[in-house]
């Protein structure tokens, strides 16, 4: 995701940020589904087609924001690697994402209330999301581009680690990790599905990985001398794996650690992967096509303002500590069109609302950071001294 200014620039790769549009408007539509279409339509063949293709949302964040780190590290190594101001302007902003994030799943708006709630209900505000997992792989992969010694390395690596996440993945959440190290910590390792606390949608395991994969492929695609033959060949390729490993979750594949396909299982998470290369390359195949329309201009903007739009969207179907979101309010009992109008109806506003954002960060750099670093002050200071 980004929340710096992303100005058109000369060589800037469009479909990246087309990429990340789709992504973050397509999660619009999971998380308005999840919280508005009824039970009872929850079920059937479309709508599993529609909840299989929800599961490929975070995934396509995770590796466009992995595909984001490695066309920044092409720029700015040398900058990371000798404590450079990008270097601290890029923490910075990891910082202001990780606030964000914590904040969003603030159970109260004081420190000293929070302190005296269970334990079952305080290990909820440590649980890890999506924002937490990206900020938490972009460190990984920052501090193994600053030991390593040449960039050239480091795609290997960061392949290699992403193999490595999806292997394992069973035998981490096979464990209870909250039980034996600190919340905070044992949240990164913990899935909602398996934990007796029900938290982390998205641990590091197998999450992580698509970053780091993302990475890989990104740095693979930026060291082609023939882009378009290899857009073509992943595109084809992609298609092909993504279409074999689904129905690998019918077969009797032995791994290591819990046996559940759909979240344990190497051969779903190269699965998604797979799905994600193929869009990235389709992207890139009709890139000149797409350039310059409408349309693709409203994608570009929803990706380089996708954390405003991730924060603001989930405010209004999931609520926050200040008001009560569509959860409360419709909690399952649309139709499938009623759902798609409400959709609609806040995939817009939320367009537009980037839009005049994107506009002042374009225009007044310096009163966008003075609105953020307010209302960083504000949050700290109201969770310090309310007592409520």
């Amino acid at each position: 995701m980004s929340e710096t200014p992303a100005p058109a620039k000369k060589g800037r790769l469009i479909f990246i940020d087309v990429m990340r549009g789709i992504a973050v408007l397509w999660m619009v539509e999971t998380h308005v589904v999840d919280v508005c279409l009824g039970k009872w339509l929850k079920t059937g063949w479309f709508y599993n087609i529609l909840s299989i293709s929800n599961g490929f949302v975070a995934v396509s964040f995770l590796f466009c924001a992995g595909a984001g780190f490695w066309l920044a590290s092409m720029k700015k190594s040398d900058d990371y690697k000798h404590f450079r101001p990008p270097l601290w302007d890029y923490l910075r902003r990891l910082g202001f994402i990780m606030l964000l994030a914590y904040w969003m799943h603030a159970p109260v708006m004081s420190l000293s209330k929070f302190l005296k709630l269970p334990f079952n209900v305080q290990v909820q505000f440590a649980e890890c999301d999506i924002l937490q997992a990206i900020v938490v792989s972009s460190l990984i992969a920052l501090a193994i581009l600053m030991l390593t010694p040449k960039l050239k390395y480091i795609p290997y690596i960061f392949a290699i680690l992403a193999i490595l996440i999806f292997s394992v993945t069973g035998l981490v959440l096979n464990t209870e990790p909250i039980d034996s190290m600190p919340a905070f910590l044992g949240a990164y390792f913990s899935n909602m599905k398996f934990s007796l606390y029900k938290i982390s949608k998205f641990p590091l395991f197998p999450w992580a990985g698509y970053f780091f994969a993302g990475a890989a492929i990104t740095a693979a695609f930026m060291a082609a001398e023939n882009k378009k033959r290899f857009a073509q060949i992943f595109f084809v390729g992609g298609f092909f794996v993504m279409y074999f490993l689904y129905f690998t979750n019918y077969w009797p594949w032995p791994y290591p650690g819990r046996q559940d396909w759909w979240y344990c299982s190497p051969w779903h998470s190269i699965f998604r992967t797979s799905c994600a290369v193929w869009v990235f390359s389709l992207l890139y195949l009709i890139e000149d096509k797409i350039k310059g329309r409408r349309f693709t201009k409203m994608l570009e903007i929803s990706g380089q303002e996708s954390l405003f739009i991730y924060v603001f969207h989930n405010l209004i179907v999931y609520g926050s500590l200040v008001s009560i979101g569509l959860r409360f309010h419709v909690n399952m009992q649309l139709v499938y069109w009623q759902t798609g109008l409400v959709f609609l109806a806040i995939a817009i506003f939320s367009y537009y609302l980037s839009k005049g954002w994107h506009y002042i960060k374009q225009n007044n750099m310096k009163a966008a950071r003075a609105i953020m670093v307010s209302a960083i002050i504000l949050f700290v200071l109201v969770i310090l001294v309310n007592p409520y």
